[in-house]
């Protein structure tokens, strides 16, 4: 009990250390595709999660920690049709190795082919961007808790630009014996830039610290999931000071003072997950910052919400599929398939005396 303690006290100091330097959000983060997420299960509760997936090899996405025996020899392919031509494939795997598990995972994003124009609005052609990081990670099991450390590789292109970064995760998940109860804390994409787009470039990681709860009450059929994301930054709303003093075309200021209420609740996601059976899951997610920051003047629609459901055929297959919306523009549409690698032959054997 005593190591217990001393680990988990050493993951909190480490959190309060690292997190002073950075402090940062929107408009100069790069690699923002790192914050996108990978798969159905992040996409249908709400974006923001590291405390459900328990049996799932995605966890290494979103919280290592969360791996374990359920998670292991299974290969995961996830699709995230994104935005107009932008659209992220993702595969990842876990495996027992020695004392704890290891897992490999890969993501890409591209964005599609954009015409070119010198400063003299000339056409000089067509390019293409693209975004793609490689990750390795190590999870440890001691106990109650589980912790677990990424390592990230990302690489950028824009047309002839480029830039790649070196980070590091650091993740936590208190796992109770004998309820379905996860609290979980993670430490996102501190590292450095090791080449810019250009020389004085003074992009920053995407970097973010989150803690989060899920909970299925024993008579209930749903599991609740709630995540605090940006706990080293307490506002992180957007407001354009210029609009001081302007009103749209009903007399309604455009600017707005955030206020105390608004500041805490952007940095909340929740999620349901309705348990129907040991086969069928229906997922639904709210996440507050992206309805705040996404909604049109007058016109709220579905901004901030997302719906899913999950399908497991024979403890072999899961098939997960999600539905996200950032704008009224339109939805956003992910798909998962995890696959596992063992198991299949379940023949009884005969043995002959």
């Amino acid at each position: 009990m005593r190591n217990n303690f001393f680990s988990l006290n050493l993951f909190i100091l480490f959190i309060s250390s690292i997190t002073v330097s950075y402090a940062q959000l929107g408009g100069v983060d790069a690699f923002n595709f790192l914050t996108v997420p990978t798969n159905a299960r992040q996409v249908g509760l709400g974006g923001f999660l590291i405390t459900s997936g328990l049996d799932d090899p995605n966890a290494m996405f979103y919280n290592s920690a969360l791996l374990g025996e359920e998670s292991v020899d299974k290969v995961v392919f996830n699709y995230y049709d994104y935005h107009t031509t932008a659209g992220m494939t993702s595969l990842g795997y876990a495996k027992q190795l020695g004392g704890g598990i290891v897992g490999f995972g890969m993501a890409y994003m591209g964005y599609g082919e954009f015409d070119g124009f010198d400063q003299n609005g000339n056409y000089t052609g067509t390019y293409n961007a693209n975004d793609y990081w490689l990750q390795g990670s190590y999870t440890y099991k001691q106990g109650v808790f589980s912790f677990s450390a990424n390592m990230k590789f990302a690489a950028s292109k824009i047309e002839s630009y480029k830039a790649n970064a070196l980070m590091f995760d650091m993740n936590g998940a208190f796992i109770h014996p004998t309820k379905d109860l996860v609290v979980g804390l993670s430490v996102k994409n501190a590292g450095f830039i090791m080449r810019q787009y250009q020389p004085n470039d003074t992009s920053e990681l995407p970097f973010d610290t989150q803690l989060g709860l899920s909970f299925k009450p024993e008579r209930m059929p749903l599991r609740f999931s709630v995540t605090y994301h940006h706990i080293h930054q307490f506002d992180i709303t957007y407001t354009d000071t210029s609009l001081k003093g302007e009103q749209d075309a009903f007399g309604n200021d455009l600017y707005k003072e955030p206020t105390f209420a608004d500041k805490l609740s952007r940095h909340f996601a929740f999620g349901g997950e309705f348990v129907l059976g040991k086969v069928v899951n229906v997922r639904a997610g709210y996440n507050v910052m992206r309805r705040k920051e996404m909604i049109t003047q007058g016109v709220k629609g579905m901004a901030g919400m997302s719906l899913g459901a999950a399908l497991k055929i024979k403890k072999h297959i899961d098939f997960g599929y999600s539905v996200a919306w950032y704008h009224v523009a339109g939805p956003t549409n992910s798909l998962s398939l995890s696959i596992a690698t063992k198991g299949w032959d379940k023949r009884k054997k005969t043995v002959i005396e």
